[in-house]
C-alpha cells in the first residue's frame, strides 16, 4: 500500500484527475478522508519522515503565525488567497517540508528515581477507561534541519516513539520534562546523531 508521501506525489503531478480540480479545499478533503479511512480500518502504514503530522505547524511557523489551530488549509489559503495557487503553494511548501532530517541533540534514559510528579497530565483513555500513563524510558530532544526549534520524543517501554510537542529552545523541553521526572540538566547526553 503506498503511504501519503506517495499518494501526494501522484496527486501533484494530476491533481484534477484525483481530486476534481486543482484546489487546496479538494485535497485537504483527500487527505482527511485517507487519514480517517486508515484510522477505522486499524491499517497502520508507517510514519513517513518527517512525519506528516508536523506539517500544520510547521507551515504555521512558515507564515509566522503565532498558533497552527487555523489549520495549514486556512492558513495557506489566507496567505495566497486563490484555491488553485493555493493548492502549488502546498505542493512547494510540502517539498521544503520534507527536506528536513531529524538530528537527536540530547537524550535521556530514565530510571527507578525518575517518577512521574503528576505536574503534567500522562493518562489515556481506551474504551472509557482511563489509565495513567507509564513513564517513558528514553526521551529525546530532537531538531530537524532547516528548524530552529526542537521536538520531545518519548521512548516507551515497549519501544514505541511517540512526538511530545514542540519547542522553541533545548531548554524548554529540559525544563518540562524536570517538572514531569525531576530529571536534572546534568543527566542529559548530548547525542548529535541522525
Amino acid at each position: 500500500m503506498k503511504n501519503l508521501y506517495e499518494i501526494l506525489a501522484m496527486i501533484r503531478s494530476r491533481p484534477g484527475m484525483y481530486l476534481g480540480q486543482r484546489s487546496l479545499t479538494a485535497l485537504s478533503g483527500f487527505i482527511g478522508g485517507y487519514s480517517f479511512a486508515l484510522a477505522e480500518n486499524g491499517i497502520f502504514y508507517g510514519e513517513e519522515t518527517p512525519p506528516f503530522t508536523q506539517f500544520n505547524d510547521w507551515v504555521a511557523r512558515y507564515y509566522k503565525w503565532y498558533e497552527s489551530t487555523a489549520g495549514l488549509k486556512n492558513i495557506i489559503l489566507q496567505e495566497v488567497r486563490d484555491e488553485a495557487k493555493a493548492c502549488d503553494v502546498f505542493f512547494e511548501l510540502f517539498e521544503l517540508f520534507k527536506q528536513r532530517f531529524p538530528v537527536v541533540k540530547h537524550r535521556v534514559f530514565l530510571n527507578q528515581n525518575h517518577k512521574s510528579t503528576g505536574a503534567i497530565y500522562r493518562r489515556i483513555c481506551i474504551d472509557g477507561i482511563e489509565k495513567e500513563l507509564d513513564p517513558p524510558k528514553e526521551i529525546r530532544i530532537v531538531q530537524y534541519t532547516t528548524d530552529s526549534g526542537f521536538y520531545r520524543f518519548d521512548v516507551s517501554q515497549a519501544g514505541e516513539i511517540s512526538e511530545i510537542g514542540y519547542f522553541e529552545t533545548e531548554k524548554l523541553v529540559m525544563e518540562e520534562v524536570n517538572r514531569e521526572f525531576q530529571v536534572s540538566l546534568d543527566e542529559w547526553k548530548a547525542s548529535n546523531t541522525i
